[in-house]
């Protein structure tokens, strides 16, 4: 009955720290959403709300570390429930980072309005953020489900963001060499299409912790070394 009873306090647990991870996606997702309207419309107001959320996260990251270390401690899990235990460590982080890339789009924005804009990029932007808020909805499914079908697909759809980033970039390039004036809110502008990219890669790093939770396979460390050769 007393291992009953420990079994189910380490569950319960368990279920803290997920229903944490949860609420840090929910937040990240809301800060990425308005991070990208302070861009399209800028709003100081918006801009302080979104930096107030990044305290927030920071401090369910924080929550989370903390749980995960005492049931480590306590609990000393292996295999599954080791998993379990030290994946959502490395998706809050994943996740806390998230945030930090919509704030600092957030705070790139009025250097953005007081330029001309660049209708051509920023539409490309906004299409990166609504693919990677997709994702993100997408992997915090994935992770509450342990869905590793669905990790995989989120995946493969960060193609489509690297993609426009890398248009985006060549836009960027071109514009800049027709009106050099401009240069400080095309790189600004190429700051913020980097921080979408960077969105896309860590909700692929938690698509890839939620395969390990499920599998014990890390992606990561099962690449073939031959695949990242540079002359390839």
């Amino acid at each position: 009955m007393e291992n009953e009873h420990i079994v189910k306090k380490f569950d319960a647990n368990l279920e803290k720290i997920k229903a944490t991870i949860i609420e840090m996606g929910g937040l990240v997702g809301l800060q990425v959403n308005d991070a990208t309207a302070v861009l399209l419309s800028y709003d100081k107001s918006e801009v302080d709300r979104i930096r107030t959320y990044d305290r927030i996260i920071n401090g369910l990251n924080k929550d989370v570390h903390d749980r995960a270390e005492i049931l480590i401690v306590r609990r000393q899990p292996v295999a599954l429930d080791l998993r379990q235990t030290l994946a959502p460590i490395n998706i809050s982080g994943e996740l806390e980072r998230i945030g930090d890339h919509a704030k600092s789009t957030a705070k790139r924005a009025h250097i953005i309005h007081s330029a001309p804009r660049a209708d051509a990029v920023l539409d490309m932007i906004t299409q990166m953020s609504a693919n990677v808020q997709s994702m993100l909805e997408d992997v915090m499914v994935a992770y509450a489900t342990a869905d590793i079908e669905l990790a995989e697909q989120i995946r493969d759809q960060d193609k489509d963001v690297d993609a426009i980033y890398k248009n985006a970039v060549q836009t960027v390039v071109e514009t800049l060499s027709k009106t050099p004036d401009n240069a400080e809110s095309l790189i600004h502008l190429t700051l913020i299409a980097r921080n979408f990219e960077r969105i896309g890669d860590h909700i692929c790093n938690i698509a890839r912790y939620v395969h390990q939770i499920v599998t014990g396979e890390d992606l990561k460390a099962s690449v073939d070394p031959a695949d990242l050769r540079l002359d390839k």
